[in-house]
């Protein structure tokens, strides 16, 4: 579901002067393989044209928490995070932030804190312009601070965990560590055991994100096309209100996209979302829920880990509608 922007930036430093310079020796957020003291430049692969310029190779790195998520894969360590679902267990399950200072908390951040860090580079999701959920006044002190990186993404899961990797590896990762290349076998695995699974039941499945005031439906989007290409058949509105990626549903008709399985966002089993006419639903009725996440970490080892459990799930549930 689309994250709210409500930004209320801490600081009030005048940021002129400020610009990116390396951490100190002994606190590196990154490992680099450069030793060269010469300027570096990532040509962005999913933002055509966008070529971002360092001093040096980027060490000192400042990240959002989507960002953090995906790329402590490839062993990165931030100086600071900020950003929404820091303590989300959908976004960050096993991601270590002991010890890592957060300067800012869904759509707000500490500017003065963030200059005082003299980050190398900042990575979040975004736009070449800056952080998705700034205003154009922020985004300018932000960009003063370090260049913006936007996350790499892709059309397609897999295009965007490749997508993910140029920016792993323009840092300096290691893109043939065994836990990196076991991941990947592991994925591969997962996809043809999910495949397995839904071709020996009619299930139909919608990815949902509820609250009380709508009910959200994804309309396509890299999961939609995974679950696809992979055999599921998906339910719900095709086309997003106002060319968005969500389709915006009243709950006085979300009966019309019954499903036998629901697949929630931010989905906790503990404490699940409930309303009367979503608790009518067929699928929710039955218990039919797994969960899922828009913005969860891109890498291999997340969406194996995912489709792992979905598989065992669908193995248990039954046609509904």
């Amino acid at each position: 579901m689309k994250l709210a922007a409500i930004l209320t930036v801490v600081a009030g430093l005048a940021l002129t002067g400020c610009s990116p310079s390396s951490s100190s020796s002994n606190e590196p957020a990154v490992s680099s393989t450069s030793s060269a003291p010469d300027a570096a430049v990532f040509a962005h692969p999913n933002i055509e044209g966008l070529e971002i310029e360092f001093a040096k190779q980027p060490e000192n790195i400042v990240m959002d928490c989507y960002a953090y998520s995906t790329l402590n894969e490839y062993g990165f360590k931030p100086s600071a995070i900020f950003g929404y679902q820091c303590d989300d267990p959908t976004v960050m399950d096993g991601v270590d932030t002991t010890g890592i200072e957060q300067i800012g908390t869904d759509g707000e951040i500490d500017l003065e804190k963030l200059a005082q860090l003299k980050p190398d580079a900042i990575v979040g999701l975004g736009t070449a312009d800056g952080w998705q959920w700034f205003k154009e006044d922020v985004n300018a002190q932000l960009t003063r601070v370090a260049p913006f990186v936007p996350l790499p993404s892709g059309d397609t899961i897999d295009e965007g965990i490749a997508n993910v990797r140029e920016l792993a590896d323009f840092l300096g990762a290691d893109l043939g560590d065994t836990n990196i290349t076991q991941a990947d076998k592991d994925f591969e695995a997962a996809k043809k055991n999910f495949t397995e699974a839904v071709s020996e039941k009619d299930l139909t499945f919608l990815l949902a994100s509820p609250t009380q005031e709508m009910l959200y439906t994804r309309a396509g989007g890299p999961h939609a096309l995974l679950l696809e290409q992979l055999g599921a058949t998906l339910v719900g509105p095709t086309e997003g209100h106002e060319g968005g990626p969500w389709a915006w549903i009243a709950w006085e008709e979300a009966s019309q996209y019954p499903a036998d399985v629901m697949l929630v966002e931010q989905y906790d089993e503990a404490n699940p979302f409930t309303a009367e006419l979503w608790d009518a639903l067929p699928s929710v009725k039955a218990g039919q829920l797994y969960g899922w996440n828009s913005k969860g970490a891109l890498t291999s080892r997340h969406y194996a880990d995912w489709l792992d459990g979905l598989t065992e799930k669908v193995k248990t549930f039954n046609k509904v509608v």
